[in-house]
């Protein structure tokens, strides 16, 4: 409504006032942080004073004499040096509302698609587990956010990113393969770091069951251990997305970490950054000039040991987002990734993205308390509460409410 009220003021003025073209993109129609300064608040005059060759405050005025007879305004002060003060008339509230009960749902909707194309990418959780309580927020927040962009004009892509490579995916098949052997080997080792939850053991039943020759046929056991891992992360992949579809929430693309290594998309991107001479090496590794682009010190992408770095993997993944021709993207991160951005920013703007492509919306963490002490969630240890318990306790619609606020 207000950019709609702006571009009408700006038409009114440029019939009397011509330069007003030259400014238009310049001039902003705020909102005075005390009352008494109106409803909205023009700088206009000072942006004509140069081309009129005039004072603000003559120029204030002048166009004070051509908004007095809007309909829209009750009032209009010039204040200071040249401000313009707006006070917004009944007449103009009175047709807001008659136009919100006129088009109901559809007041204030913008043509469908008509912003361009934005990429919004939330939850993200491990397939390690079922989904806890944590990751409620950003369900709620990422969809709700997905909706409202829907509802102003742009064509939105909800994105999961699937964390189905590195460390975590090996620790979760350790963990499964170790609960599959204690069925008949009591004795047999659990991995300290291993994954504690009873889900682990639902999941090693499962196998025992189902795929207990095929395990036990292996000759190396570190096959076994993928085998358990690869089966386990899709299962739980299955039941994540499942739970979320009940929540409301789903997805039109899944992503995962692990295509980026197996299709050369982060051998790609560090080329791409090589070619551009922002690439170097020093002590043996290799590393990305990210100061030139905000960053406080400089990033590794291969380590000397000729592994990547998580951060090649991200950058890897956001260059991919770029070329799939994103207008915009937005992330939905926890507040503990807070110092994370402008590195990931720094990458982004090396890739000769726009200033503001990336955007990332932080959320407060969960927290849950037990007897008024704080429960530590975690999926390792297995104490947390899931998604779909608290869903089935309190019901979708408190949860959301609950996020929300």
């Amino acid at each position: 409504m207000k950019e709609k009220l702006r571009k009408e003021i700006l038409d009114r003025l440029e019939i009397e006032i011509p330069q007003v073209k030259d400014i238009r993109d310049k001039v902003r129609l705020e909102i005075p942080k005390e009352d008494k300064f109106g409803d909205l608040s023009l700088n206009i005059a000072f942006l004509l004073s140069k081309k009129l060759k005039d004072k603000p405050l003559n120029i204030a005025n002048r166009i004070k004499n051509i908004l007095e007879k809007d309909k829209n305004f009750e009032k209009v002060e010039v204040a200071g040096a040249g401000f313009i003060n707006l006070f917004l008339s009944k007449q103009f509230y009175k047709e807001v509302l008659e136009q919100i009960i006129r088009e109901k749902d559809n007041y204030g909707k913008a043509k469908e698609n008509s912003k361009g194309l934005i990429n919004v990418e939330f939850v993200s959780a491990n397939p390690t587990g079922p989904l806890h309580l944590g990751h409620g927020r950003g369900a709620v927040v990422g969809n709700v956010l997905s909706n409202l962009l829907e509802y102003i004009g742009y064509k939105v892509v909800r994105e999961f990113y699937i964390n189905d490579a590195g460390n975590q995916i090996k620790k979760l098949g350790q963990s499964v393969y170790a609960r599959f052997r204690q069925i008949e080997e009591p004795n047999y080792p659990f991995p300290e770091d291993g994954y504690f939850g009873e889900y682990i053991k639902d999941i090693a039943e499962h196998l025992y069951k189902y795929e207990r020759e095929k395990i036990l046929s292996f000759l190396d056991e570190n096959d076994a251990i993928d085998f358990c891992g690869e089966f386990a992360k899709n299962l739980l992949l299955e039941k994540i997305k499942n739970d979320l579809k009940e929540f409301g929430v789903e997805f039109d693309v899944w992503f995962s970490e692990k295509s980026l290594y197996s299709s050369g998309k982060v051998d790609e991107a560090i080329q791409f950054l090589k070619d551009k001479g922002l690439v170097y090496e020093r002590d043996g590794a290799v590393w990305l000039k990210t100061t030139q682009f905000g960053d406080d010190k400089d990033r590794v992408l291969i380590k000397s040991d000729g592994s990547y770095t998580y951060f090649a993997g991200d950058i890897a993944y956001h260059y991919d987002k770029l070329k799939r021709g994103y207008d915009y993207a937005v992330n939905i991160w926890g507040a503990d990734h807070h110092g994370y951005f402008p590195r990931l920013k720094a990458a982004v703007l090396s890739f000769g993205a726009k200033e503001d492509w990336l955007q990332v919306l932080f959320i407060q963490l969960v927290k849950l308390f037990k007897d008024g002490k704080e429960v530590k969630m975690s999926k390792r240890a297995g104490s947390f509460i899931t998604l779909k318990e608290l869903i089935d306790e309190v019901g979708k619609d408190a949860v959301i409410y609950f996020f929300l606020t």
